[in-house]
């Protein structure tokens, strides 16, 4: 009978040796893998709390390189505009040398000269491409928005400013987009030299007009002085689209800085969910092995005192 209870007893004891053991072994793992479980089942509540997370934070991901895409296009957009606006003042400065009329025909002929290569130039610009896509032609990106004509003519083939699908976005927040282009007539205008009068609108009507007073023989200069101030308007029209643009460039800064915060607190969510805290693991280690400790002694003991039965 004495040697049952003893069994039953060293039985009881080793169970519970064993399970000090497992406890500590899951501690110890704890410690290595840092993360408080490795499936969903051992915490279904963080667990999902974690894929959550993961979630926002893969759509945040998505975010950043939206706005590091736009960021990229629209610096680019911007540096397109101020060498348009170089070159429109450089035409301003050609077109009031040539209105003075000082130097005679010889000064008024390097005018034109430069003056339609300037405007060239400005027809190159308006077909600017980023990464393969036309910026200037709305939502026609693969072919030029724009063609200088034989007969002086500048022609706008891209979509309409006065359609809503010109404009190319990309999504930078939850519901929030920032546009890319803007469509060439909005900015440029178009010039139609095969009727008389000749037609057409903004910047490249002004060049046309005073490409024409230039063309005359002599040169008409109370024409070209009548020109000055549509080129000027000319200048601050574009600079006032860059300003739109560059105002969505500020936007893209602030929403760069929001994503930036908003990634640390999720990541530090997601930490609290799935990280164990080493100071809390190593204290319960710590607790726990002397928990062992304790089972071990009294399991050897009454191991001894089992053998003591036998004798």
């Amino acid at each position: 009978m004495i040697i049952r209870q003893t069994n039953y007893n060293n039985m009881n004891n080793f169970n519970a040796l064993m399970e000090q053991q497992n406890k500590l072994y899951d501690i110890y793992n704890k410690l290595n893998s840092t993360h408080k479980f490795s499936n969903i089942s051992e915490n279904p509540i963080d667990a999902t709390g974690v894929i959550n997370v993961n979630t926002e934070l893969q759509k945040l991901e998505t975010y950043q390189k939206n706005v590091n895409n736009a960021t990229t296009q629209l610096d680019y957009l911007d540096d397109t505009f101020s060498t348009i606006i170089d070159k429109m003042q450089r035409i301003n400065e050609l077109a009031v040398q040539a209105a003075n009329g000082a130097g005679g025909t010889a000064t008024i002929d390097a005018c034109k000269t430069e003056i339609k290569e300037l405007k060239e130039n400005i027809v190159a610009l308006a077909n600017t491409q980023y990464n393969g896509v036309y910026i200037f032609g709305g939502a026609n990106t693969t072919t030029p928005p724009y063609s200088l004509e034989d007969d002086g003519s500048i022609v706008y083939s891209g979509t309409p400013s006065t359609d809503p699908g010109h404009a190319r976005k990309l999504e930078i927040s939850d519901g929030v987009y920032v546009t890319l282009n803007a469509a060439g007539d909005q900015v440029f205008g178009n010039f139609d030299n095969t009727v008389d009068p000749p037609t057409g609108e903004g910047l490249f009507k002004v060049l046309g007009d005073l490409e024409a007073a230039l063309n005359l023989d002599p040169a008409d200069t109370k024409q070209i002085t009548a020109q000055l101030d549509n080129i000027q308007n000319s200048i601050a029209h574009v600079s006032e689209v860059q300003s739109i643009f560059g105002a969505s460039a500020a936007k893209l800064e602030m929403t760069q800085n929001t994503l930036d915060e908003t990634k640390i607190i999720l990541q530090s969510q997601r930490a609290n969910l799935q990280e164990i805290d080493q100071t809390e693991v190593i204290s319960e280690f710590i607790k726990q092995n002397y928990a062992y400790q304790a089972s071990m002694q009294v399991y050897t003991s009454m191991q001894n005192n089992s053998l003591l039965n036998y004798m």
